[in-house]
């Protein structure tokens, strides 16, 4: 099982999310999943798991201390915040 870790920008800057369910977020914030990824040039942990319009992602975040996959999202302007 993954842990899910969604970063957005609010007025106070970068705020992380770890939301229980991907998809009821998804739905909650009225946005879409619009496909599953499957590039074989990346990870394993990776396949599979949805694409979120506006976001950047699945990506990998490394591992909870208990050893699951931290599979990220980030919203594009903090994508585009964090590559400059």
């Amino acid at each position: 099982m993954a842990v899910f870790e969604i970063i957005v920008m609010t007025d106070e800057g970068m705020l992380k999310i770890n939301p229980e369910s991907l998809t009821g977020w998804v739905e909650d914030m009225g946005l879409e999943i619009t496909g599953t990824h499957s590039n074989q040039r990346t990870r394993q942990e990776l396949q599979g798991h949805p694409k979120i319009s506006g976001f950047a992602g699945p990506c990998w975040g490394g591992e909870t201390d208990t050893g699951e996959p931290v599979i990220r999202y980030e919203e594009t302007c903090v994508y585009d915040a964090l590559c400059q």
